[in-house]
Order: structure tokens, then sequence, then C-alpha cells
């Protein structure tokens, strides 16, 4: 009974809409908004203000150095610092909640939406020998890791891993017969090249001794490795095994976790936040 005053009525809502100035929210961001037609959708308008009202984002930074200088700078008395080891990730919190003691109405509350953060990168040395461990190689693949790596072994000498590279590069054609454990711990693994030749000899530390960077543009950490072998069918499989890596990882992550601490002088909490 009432379908003759609709139009007037639809006609009358769209133009208050059109016409409707905008609004400032009665929240604590006081953004400004306006009601527009299609489903009367409700759009915040940041653009409007000359600067936001309050800072949000995620800045991600590559080293601790930018870290600390970019918290330090954006710091109130309410930020905190997450840290978790798997994967290696520091994370800021500038707008973090207030302390418990400090609380006012809003039961200290706050937005935790501005945050910087330190994705804290593994070395390509780290990435390179943790890739390869434990997984069986051919003589001549260990002889290129040997080779491409020499700077990271310390011990045996550069020239002596050298000089066991450039042996199994050499063996690569021949049968290996025979692997002899020496006194000093060593072994000997004997090849030749047909089943009349002279057995050739190439001699294999049982352990090697790394020193590389757990983290990009990190400090350097002694790092030792098993080498383990299988002669079988005339073939030689050889491997290496890390010895706790994981110490390392961790002892790695907590002098850059030291750092971070001292230099914003905030203490890291283990966890994130949610």
């Amino acid at each position: 009974m009432f379908d003759h005053d609709a139009p007037d009525i639809s006609a009358a809502l769209n133009a208050g809409t059109a016409l409707a100035d905008p609004k400032k929210s009665p929240l604590a961001d006081g953004r400004p908004f306006v009601v527009v037609p299609a489903g009367y959708e409700v759009r915040t308008l940041d653009e409007r203000d000359e600067v936001p009202h309050r800072p949000i984002g995620i800045v991600k930074l590559r080293d601790a150095a930018s870290f600390i200088a970019y918290f330090n700078r954006q710091k109130t008395g309410n930020s905190m610092i997450y840290a978790s080891l798997d994967p290696a990730h520091i994370l800021g919190v500038i707008d973090d909640h207030f302390p418990a003691s400090d609380a006012l109405d809003n039961g200290g509350a706050n937005w935790r939406e501005y945050r910087v953060q330190f994705a804290v990168p593994a070395s390509r040395e780290w990435k390179t020998w943790t890739a390869k461990d434990r997984k069986p190689t051919t003589q001549l693949e260990f002889a290129e890791l040997i080779e491409d790596n020499l700077p990271d072994i310390v011990s045996p000498s550069g020239s002596d891993m050298l000089s066991i590279a450039l042996n199994f590069e050499a063996s690569k054609g021949g049968n290996f017969v025979s692997a002899t454990r020496l006194q000093d711990g060593s072994v000997d693994f004997v090849w030749r090249e047909d089943v009349n030749a002279t057995g050739n000899k190439v001699k294999m530390p049982t352990e090697i001794a790394l020193e590389i960077p757990v983290f990009e543009n990190g400090a350097k950490y002694p790092l030792a490795a098993r080498l383990k072998y299988r002669v079988k069918d005339g073939g030689l499989t050889i491997w290496y095994e890390l010895i706790r890596p994981h110490k390392v990882l961790e002892d790695a992550f907590r002098a850059i976790w030291s750092d971070i601490e001292a230099q914003t002088e905030t203490k890291i909490l283990l966890g994130s936040p949610e």
C-alpha cells in the first residue's frame, strides 16, 4: 500500500548518502570515513590528511646494525623485541601493549601494527656445508667440494686437502680395492686402473675442521666434520657428518641476540607475538 512512496524514499536515501560529509572515527586512530552507495561500504580516507594518524607496517631489514638503528630511532617505552631460532628471526614491535602498571581505560591494549623485522639470513658457507651433510658422493664429487670450498677448511692444511682432492680426481677411472686405517687415524685407499697395475694410494683424514660464518656477514665459528666412506664393487662412496651443527647455530644466534639487546637496551623475549 506504500509502493507509491518507495521511489521518493530511495531517492532521498541516495541523495543523503551522496552529500554526506567525511566523519571522524570515534576510535583512537581517528581515521576519516564516508558511507558510499553500492552496498554502503565503509572506506577510510587517510589520504585526506597531511600525515597518517599513526605509523603502521613492517620494515624488513637485512643485518643487525640496520635493525638496531631503526628500532632505536622509533622505539617507545612500550616497544618490545621477540626472537625465534627456527628459522632465525628477530622482530621488534614498536607499538606493543602498555605495561599493566600503566594500563588505562583500554586495559593497556595497543595496536601492535608497527613492526621492524630482521630475518637473519644464513651465510653461503653455512648453506653449502649443511646442504651436503650426510649425503653420499663419488670421489670426484667430493674432490670438487673440497676444491670449491678450500678456504673454509683449517685442518688438515689447505695444501694437504688440495692434494687429496687432486688424487681423488686422478682415481676417477680406477677401481678401489681396499681401505686401510692407519695408526694416526687416517685411511689409505688403494685403487688400480687395471687388474695388473700397481696399486695407487690416496690418504684421507677421518675428520676435518671448518671455520665458517653461520650468518651473512657474521663472525666465523669452528665446525668439525667426520669423513665417512664405503668401498663396494670397485667404487668409493664418501660423505661427511657435521658434528653438532645445531649448537654452532645456537651460539651464533645468541651472539646476535646479545648484541641487539645491549645496543637497544631492550630485553628480548623468546617467541613471537600473535
